[in-house]
């Protein structure tokens, strides 16, 4: 086939090439718009469902919205939603406004994204949040050690504040 001025001239082939010419660039054609598209971002009844999780969290409905994240993530594990899921149901459990801020669960819940889902999109900022909530952790066991640490040495100073009076 020819391509001229916009139309196709088969008129070199015989008909039933033309014929077949005419399916495969249909065909092609076809294949090639759907190529450069990219594919839909989720089904719509996970998606309706992750968007009523991101309303509860938009009206400070913390826990709600947790359960609901997880349960997008557990019914439609297949979905390029359910990485997302874990990512926002952990992130809601240590959000600055949530008055029940769970570090443990939300780590429990970035390990998972990041686990079950190594190509997600959201994987690096949930290894980023683990990074971050290791360093939390154990600054708060090193000021718990201090503390400790420091009770002793109080408690020592009363009790060589004490043997010094008993000695005068």
């Amino acid at each position: 086939m020819i391509c001229h001025g916009g139309t196709f001239r088969g008129d070199r082939l015989p008909r039933g090439a033309r014929r077949l010419g005419w399916a495969s660039s249909i065909i092609l054609f076809g294949l090639s718009s759907c190529a450069g598209m990219a594919p839909a971002p989720s089904g719509s009844a996970a998606l309706n469902q992750f968007r009523r999780a991101e309303s509860m969290f938009d009206r400070a409905m913390y826990p709600e919205a947790v359960r609901e994240y997880h349960a997008v993530a557990a019914q439609y594990p297949d979905d390029p939603l359910a990485g997302q899921a874990l990512y926002e149901a952990a992130y809601a459990q240590i959000y600055y406004k949530n008055p029940d801020v769970d570090y443990g669960s939300a780590v429990k819940d970035f390990q998972n994204l990041v686990q079950k889902y190594p190509d997600s999109a959201w994987r690096g900022r949930a290894q980023n949040w683990l990074n971050f909530l290791g360093q939390l952790e154990t600054l708060k066991m090193e000021k718990e050690k201090l503390k400790n640490d420091l009770q002793k040495l109080l408690d020592l100073d009363m009790e060589l504040e004490k043997k010094r009076r008993e000695l005068k």
